[in-house]
């Protein structure tokens, strides 16, 4: 499935944001009881089909084998839904990875208390006036001295459309700028803004909207916090007046979207956004994708024999892959892949929103495996438990899996594997050990 060149691009967009909304609990609801399901199945392999007493039988033996039970795969993006990480990135990698920042401020109070007063007074002129931005400095990556630059990005134009706000980032566009020594001295970033332009906004009432972008000829990789629940969100923060003894005032990022005032998910979407000015590259012939930027996830639906998931216990099923290198950014990293359960029924024909829909398979305790994208060969992941619960669901929920990178959204990190297109023997397989259930019998 190509993959679509922006989140805001697709038409698709609002239709996730209800589905993600209606059905949140009642999908964790579903993988949660599986889950429960997998905790409390046992098998007892003691004797045979009846009671040992009455019709001794010779113990079935364990079957082992490896199917080409992966009847399709596909690599779907972008990711992360929404935008709504709680931490993105900010990038400039040469030729590689480069991303702009863009916070909306669009409603700016025009009022304050002076300090121990009783009156709000109106703003008119202000001091020290910043962008203040929370990184995250142990994940960040800053070798060398670089330059932050910053823009007004306020547009008449459809901001919904990342080709009109990549076209914002222009010389007459920018406002101002901020030079960082190598070793960040502390975990938050103050990026001047001119005193005078947001005095005469909060004047005339009107919004601020700034983008910041690394200056070319640097090779930063800045991880800024966008949501978080504490001080660490992105804000305005500048003096309601030029005499220094006025406690500075703070604004959060806010915006307004026409026509949907009430639907959080899209305003948090368009508040704080990291906009790709160069993602990844496109995906090799023959390849599925996981990580990257913008985030990718690889789709993998299973038809298992019904004398396997019914008719069985199993007691090992793993997913096979065969990495193959890939050597785009962070390369040398290692980047945690977690499998995700498919909770979508039949009937969800768009496979981004169902690898939107899709739950975190810890809750059936499946855990994360780390690869390191420049290496290669067989890898495993055990997915037993989910196998084992796939003939206690509806019929109509689609049997997939989900490979997610615990990187999305804040990392380049990308890992290759063979698709089924690829040669017999480097395809993804399945590979199940199982015991056939006697039938009970009397003698």
């Amino acid at each position: 499935m190509p993959e679509r060149s922006s989140l805001f691009d697709w038409p698709g967009f609002r239709s996730v944001v209800d589905a993600v909304r209606v059905r949140r609990f009642a999908l964790l609801a579903c993988v949660a009881g599986a889950a429960a399901m997998a905790s409390a199945c046992t098998e007892d392999f003691e004797g045979g089909g009846a009671c040992p007493a009455l019709c001794p039988q010779v113990q079935a033996p364990f079957l082992d084998t490896v199917l080409g039970a992966v009847a399709f795969d596909t690599t779907v993006g972008p990711f992360p839904l929404l935008g709504l990480s709680p931490t993105t990135m900010l990038a400039s990698r040469g030729d590689t990875i480069e991303t702009y920042l863009v916070v909306r401020f669009d409603s700016i109070r025009s009022t304050f208390l002076p300090n121990d007063g009783t009156t709000t007074q109106p703003i008119s002129t202000i001091d020290s006036s910043v962008l203040r931005l929370t990184i995250d400095t142990i994940a960040s990556r800053t070798p060398t001295p670089f330059v932050l630059e910053l823009f007004d990005v306020d547009s008449t134009l459809s901001d919904t459309s990342a080709a009109v706000m990549r076209s914002l980032f222009r010389p007459d566009r920018k406002i101002g700028e901020l030079s960082v020594a190598s070793e960040l001295g502390a975990t938050f970033l103050d990026i001047p803004v001119p005193n005078a332009y947001l005095a005469s906004r909060i004047v005339a009432g009107q919004r601020v909207r700034l983008g910041v972008r690394i200056a070319s000829g640097a090779n930063i990789d800045l991880r800024v916090q966008a949501f978080t629940a504490g001080s660490g969100n992105p804000r305005l923060r500048f003096d309601p007046a030029t005499d220094t003894i006025y406690r500075p005032l703070e604004i959060l990022p806010n915006t307004r979207v026409p026509g949907g005032e009430s639907d959080d998910f899209l305003l948090l979407a368009n508040t704080v956004y990291a906009l790709t000015v160069r993602g990844s590259p496109p995906v090799p012939p023959n390849t599925i994708a996981v990580g990257g930027w913008p985030g990718r996830r690889v789709w993998l639906r299973f038809e298992i024999p019904r004398i396997i998931t019914d008719s069985s216990t199993v007691v090992r099923a793993e997913l096979l892959l065969t990495q193959r290198p890939s050597f785009g950014a962070d390369r040398g990293d290692s980047i945690g892949v977690q499998p995700y359960l498919g909770v979508s029924s039949n009937a969800v024909t768009d496979l981004y929103l169902a690898a939107a829909l899709s739950a975190n398979a810890r809750l059936a305790g499946v855990d994360s495996v780390r690869f390191v994208p420049q290496d290669s060969g067989q890898r495993v992941f055990n997915i037993v438990n989910v196998v084992r619960n796939w003939s206690a669901l509806d019929p109509n929920i689609t049997r997939a899996i989900v490979l997610r990178s615990n990187g999305e959204g804040v990392s380049s990190s990308e890992l290759y594997f063979f698709d089924l297109s690829a040669p017999a023997d480097l395809r993804p397989r399945l590979r199940v050990t199982y015991l056939p259930r006697s039938e009970f019998a009397l003698p």
